[in-house]
């Protein structure tokens, strides 16, 4: 899998936007997190919540991001087999990298929403 852009960022948000007013979302994101580790384990169901929410409402913007983060063509991607949209959820969810920012975004929402 390629490494992350700023393209995925706007990609990820604009699947997050797709969510609107989900309450659950609302309520993983409202709880607080006091350590390091609770705060990268929120960001990981964060991020797991999300993805999963996606497959039901915007399959298809999941599939083109998916193709992009494998740099294959939609068409590419379709042809895998079924454990390669396991194997990228999976490299999503525990991607170092992953972890880091989802982190970092739930605490930076959780600073904003307190202040």
């Amino acid at each position: 899998m390629r490494q992350y852009t700023v393209q995925d960022v706007f990609t990820f948000v604009d699947l997050l936007s797709v969510l609107g007013k989900d309450h659950e979302l609302r309520n993983i994101l409202k709880q607080s997190s006091e350590t390091d580790t609770e705060a990268e384990s929120k960001g990981i169901e964060i991020v797991l919540y999300i993805l999963n929410r996606c497959f039901v409402d915007c399959k298809d913007r999941l599939i083109k991001w998916f193709a992009s983060l494998n740099e294959m063509t939609e068409e590419e991607f379709l042809n895998q087999p079924p454990e390669k949209v396991l194997e990228t959820i999976e490299e999503i969810a525990t991607r170092t990298e992953s972890r880091d920012f989802f982190s970092r975004a739930f605490a930076l929402f959780q600073k904003m929403g307190s202040s």
